[in-house]
């Protein structure tokens, strides 16, 4: 009998191979970009948490269900600047990521960026091994990469271009053009200008296009006392309204550079007084404000005086002196009301300084007697 021949079915056996993950403990996009999330918080939504799907139309992605959405929101997450991802309820700035956002000017913002640049580990521990130097070529930089920081071959590459963008945009190394703008800071904020005004002390924050003669002198609160007004709050009342407003009035802007400190310096004296227009806000009755003010009109010179919407009323000023009154929610569409209506303000009590009737003239007439008092 003829053997069968029995036909063996071939088994074919697929070939499994997991794939590897690689860490990455560092976040996949640039500083510059990251900073879009926070800023899209702050300009559309008035620094308030919003949700992914807001959030990634605000930075003009269509859906937040994208790998380049969820590495925006975890970069900057990273750096320190937000709170939540694609993939949270919501996101929102965190209290470091709300200074960032409202830095009052581009020397400030320079500091908080460094900052934000070293929350991420392993970009401080290369910096520091480094010593703020740029870094070397690849082909020496790779194995001090793995060695010394335990950085898989995959990543360095990637690794290597991050860091560089962002030390690009910090300054750090000699290679580095020292003036570059950071991204969101309005070129006449930048760095203190001439005139005499700039000191350590004090910083200018806009010049009028063609130069200007007269300088204006901001007083306000440095920082927020009472519950209501968010941390940043006066920053950006001082950025988004006063700056555009004095400076579109014709003044050189300047104000006072109290970082971590209540003290009024001797030089914060001088400008007071030497100041040609001083814009006072009112906001809180802050007491430095309040002294600083009444130092002000003690030498009869003119003074604009603001408030937030709400702010409780000054017994004495209210009665004998207009106060403008911006609106505190500072959405884009208040700020661009308030900013024309306070420049035309400014404008009508820098030409009335001859003519009106200030405080001290006021109460230097004979018999006036304020109401209340005995």
């Amino acid at each position: 009998m003829a053997k069968k021949k029995v036909a063996k079915k071939k088994v074919s056996k697929k070939k499994t191979s997991a794939k590897r993950t690689v860490a990455r403990p560092y976040p996949r996009r640039s500083l510059e970009e990251a900073l879009k999330v926070p800023m899209v918080l702050k300009d559309f939504n008035g620094g308030n948490p919003w949700s992914p799907e807001e959030v990634a139309k605000g930075l003009g992605l269509t859906t937040k269900n994208s790998n380049s959405f969820f590495y925006l929101t975890a970069a900057s997450r990273d750096f320190g600047l937000t709170e939540g991802t694609r993939d949270t309820d919501t996101i929102q700035l965190s209290e470091f990521g709300r200074s960032v956002a409202y830095a009052p000017n581009r020397q400030k913002e320079e500091e908080l960026l460094r900052q934000a640049f070293t929350n991420v580990d392993l970009f401080r521990r290369v910096l520091e091994y480094y010593k703020g130097s740029a870094l070397p070529e690849l082909k020496y930089l790779s194995n001090n990469l793995e060695n010394e920081f335990g950085l898989d071959k995959e990543t360095h590459e990637e690794f290597i271009n991050l860091f560089r963008q962002n030390a690009e945009l910090l300054n750090i190394g000699a290679n580095f053009d020292s003036q570059r703008r950071l991204p969101h800071t309005p070129d006449n904020t930048t760095q203190p200008s001439t005139g005499g005004q700039s000191t350590p002390d004090i910083i200018t924050l806009a010049e009028p296009e063609g130069g200007a003669e007269f300088h204006c002198f901001v007083i306000m609160p440095f920082r927020e006392r009472e519950e209501g007004h968010n941390a940043g709050f006066f920053d950006e009342v001082l950025r988004s309204i006063i700056t555009p407003s004095a400076s579109g009035a014709g003044f050189v802007v300047t104000t006072a550079n109290r970082e971590g400190s209540d003290v009024i310096q001797s030089t914060i004296v001088n400008n007071l007084l030497d100041a040609d227009l001083v814009v006072a806000d009112l906001t809180e009755h802050n007491p430095n404000v309040l002294f600083e003010l009444g130092m002000r009109m003690a030498f009869d010179k003119p003074v604009a005086l603001i408030r937030a919407r709400g702010t409780g009323q000054i017994f004495d000023v209210d009665n004998m002196l207009r106060v403008y009154e911006y609106d505190p929610s500072l959405w884009p569409s208040t700020v661009k009301h308030d900013v024309p209506h306070l420049r035309s303000f400014i404008r009508a009590t820098w030409k009335s300084r001859e003519s009106a009737r200030t405080y001290l003239k006021i109460l230097r007439q004979e018999g006036v007697v304020i109401a209340g008092e005995s």
